[in-house]
């Protein structure tokens, strides 16, 4: 029995009730995100409330005011709710790994596992975690954090809970590597000289055992470290927010919006795959569930269209993959990047926002040449009809929660606020919009499937954290970051070039997020010596990590598009690296041209909002507006000019020579200096007259015939 069908299968009385339990905790696990969420704005409501109820208020001083809004009753009793449940540690990080490994056991069956192991795993996981809530309030009470005996037997089982629920949902290798760190911690010190940084302090195995459990257990660390802290308080929101937007039918009308846009073209069902992609990464920063979610509508249509099947697959997933760099929501690792630099989320979202937009011009371009190549035409006029008036109505769907969550982002620097009231503009406009999805079970659907997707989230982000303290604990980081702060002296390409690969090799089993953690705290000694800003060097660890999702020989958002496609997963994944070559080359660009990530900046000035000063970035007033329109002009140029040689086709086939001329010109014409800029930027000139010169392929010319006749 295959999945689908084992899904779609009445199960047994027993399981049927593991299923009602999943998904009334997933239930829950939503409205615990959205109370969460909704704290700051219900801070603001009580405040509004409080001065406007209060006469002679503007009148009080300062600390008049403060007094009052601690004293009135309203604002005494909204004080109460956030220190009982919305500030303390043990809710905050306990509650989302609770729910999320509960609900992530109990979702096992029958994909996975015997049921009875997947019941006790979540009834572990309740009783675990409920423990370790209660200890860490007890510190926040004034406790000193200790060991106690029982934390060195709940500590194993969580990590075990963990690593088993893990290797399950996300393969063997990410597991794998965590216990090749578990194992290291313990035999660090016992390594001989030769395996260089790998050899550590000595330590005894109770020393390891305790340091670990004071440092992941007793305190913040390990499965609540960073990457839980900042999914946690940051990026939940928004998981509850496209899962919504989608649930509502807005998924139906985002196909039947991109195909009515990119239909018109040659290639027209490839560029309604990439265009449905970027809008959705607009909403879902994830890569694997884009893929799932467009894919099995876009790859069966590129593949009727006369697409081979490794390409129909490679196309949908280089296009998902750019979902996790699309602005406003994007991949958990940006909210990472927020953290790690101490930097708002919005700065990074505007940095963002020509580096993905230069991603997918460079994807729609690869596509086009392989349809002229291949002598694929339009859409169907039938594939591609009007929207009706009410679905130009149902646009607002899209139009207004985007445009209130980027008003929000751009405004102030609550993340969770933006959030939230983009998730209440998405819910009412789907309730107003769509009349179908005005019924309880709708609803109750939707939250399901945002707990279920966050406790999937959470699950691999907390092994994450125990992978990013494990890495620190041994010393490991620390030997690392010496040997490439030496490296960080060298010549900046070879630095960028060898953190490149890094990202890469790292990206091939792990998370985006694992692979930037582990590279950014290899790098944290060298930083500075590298010599170019903070947050230009972790986004370009972002890009790579990102891609690595397409990078064979482990390109996972290729392997999950290659089944739909019905294509060799292999074939698929170099398919999708030529496909997303603009994403390999844009980090180069943008580390050697920071133009097109700091001019942008200038934005928030015209949304009343104050312009970013940090030394993670450059003054945008220092780079010059040449600069940056020079940087984006040669930067399309340069992608066609290179796609064209990847395709080894234009207007007709090229030959070897040609090809060769092409990638080299289009390489150069990036380079930072002008002198070899401009004499590559002649040189494309001349190949591409030369080109057109030579006419059209007889083969492409039969094809447009066919296609003017039908």
């Amino acid at each position: 029995m295959t999945e689908a069908q084992a899904k779609d299968a009445v199960p047994p009385a027993g399981l049927q009730l593991d299923r009602r339990v999943r998904n009334a905790m997933a239930f829950v696990f939503a409205l615990v995100i959205l109370f969460y969420a909704a704290g700051g704005p219900i801070g603001d409501l009580v405040r509004w409330v409080i001065e406007n109820t209060t006469q002679g208020f503007e009148d009080l001083s300062r600390r008049e005011q403060r007094l009052l809004m601690r004293e009135h009753w309203l604002g005494a009793g909204w004080r109460s709710v956030e220190r009982s449940f919305l500030q303390p540690t043990g809710f905050i990080l306990g509650l989302p790994v609770l729910f999320g490994f509960a609900i992530a056991a109990l979702g096992l069956f029958p994909t996975s596992g015997p049921p009875w192991l997947n019941r006790l795993l979540a009834l572990g996981s309740v009783a675990v975690f409920s423990f370790w809530i209660i200890e860490i309030s007890a510190t926040d009470a004034g406790l000193l954090p200790s060991a106690d005996r029982i934390d060195f037997i709940l500590f194993p089982v969580a990590a075990l809970i963990g690593l088993y629920l893990t290797w399950r949902m996300f393969g063997a290798f990410i597991a794998w590597f965590c216990i090749f760190w578990i194992v290291y911690l313990f035999v660090r010190g016992y390594l001989p000289d030769w395996t260089g940084i790998l050899q550590g302090a000595a330590a005894t195995p109770e020393q390891s055992m305790r340091a670990m459990v004071q440092n992941f257990w007793s305190q913040t660390g390990g499965l609540f470290g960073q990457p839980l802290q900042v999914v946690s308080g940051n990026v939940l929101i928004f998981i509850v927010f496209g899962a919504v937007l989608m649930a509502s039918g807005a998924g139906e009308l985002l196909m039947k919006v991109a195909n009515r846009l990119t239909g018109g073209f040659i290639g027209g069902a490839a560029h309604a795959s990439v265009a449905s992609s970027a809008l959705f990464g607009t909403l879902s920063g994830a890569a694997i569930s884009n893929v799932v979610s467009t894919g099995a509508m876009t790859i069966p249509v590129i593949k009727r269209a006369g697409f081979k099947p490794a390409f129909a697959g490679a196309v949908e997933a280089a296009a998902s993959t750019g979902g996790q760099i699309m602005p406003p929501v994007m991949g958990v690792v940006a909210f990472f990047v927020a953290g790690q630099i101490g930097l708002e989320y919005r700065y990074i979202v505007v940095a963002a926002i020509l580096p993905a937009l230069f991603f997918y011009i460079g994807t729609f371009m690869a596509v086009y040449l392989e349809a002229l190549r291949q002598g694929v035409g339009k859409l169907p006029k039938e594939a591609r009809p009007a929207l009706t008036r009410s679905e130009r109505v149902q646009c607002l769907v899209f139009i207004i929660p985007l445009a209130v969550l980027s008003t929000f982002l751009f405004a102030q620097p609550s993340v969770q606020k933006a959030g939230f009231y983009g998730f209440m503009a998405a819910l009412v406009s789907a309730l107003v919009l769509f009349p179908e999805f005005r019924n309880r079970k709708r609803i109750w659907d939707a939250f399901v499937d945002a707990g279920q997707k966050a406790a999937s989230i959470v699950v691999i982000v907390a092994l994450i954290g125990l992978i990013v303290g494990l890495i620190q604990l041994s010393g490991f980081a620390g030997r690392l970051s010496l040997l490439l702060a030496q490296l960080a002296g060298g010549p900046l390409f070879m630095v960028l070039t060898v953190v490149a690969l890094g990202s890469i090799v790292l990206g091939m089993g792990l998370p985006p997020g694992a692979t930037y953690f582990i590279i950014v705290i290899a790098l944290s000694s060298g930083i500075e010596a590298v010599g170019i800003p903070e947050l230009t060097l972790h986004l370009f660890v972002v890009f790579f990590a990102v891609m690595s999702t397409v990078t064979p020989p482990v390109a996972l958002a290729a392997f999950a598009a290659a089944p739909i496609a019905g294509a060799n997963p292999i074939r698929t994944g170099f398919s999708a690296a030529r496909i997303g070559v603009a994403g390999f080359l844009i980090p180069f660009v943008f580390a050697y041209h920071p133009a097109i990530l700091y001019k942008p900046q200038l934005l928030f000035p015209l949304f009343g909002s104050e312009l970013g000063r940090s030394a993670a970035m450059i003054d945008p007033a220092t780079i010059s507006w040449v600069s940056f329109f020079w940087i984006i002009a040669v930067f399309i140029l340069a992608m066609w000019i290179i796609s064209t040689a990847l395709a080894g086709f234009e207007k007709r086939p090229l030959s070897v020579l040609e090809r060769g001329l092409r990638m080299a010109a289009g390489l150069a014409m990036l380079a930072p200096n002008l002198q070899i800029a401009l004499p590559a930027l002649v040189l494309t000139l001349a190949l591409l007259a030369f080109h057109q010169l030579q006419g059209r392929a007889p083969m492409i010319e039969n094809a447009n015939q066919q296609e003017e006749n039908t």
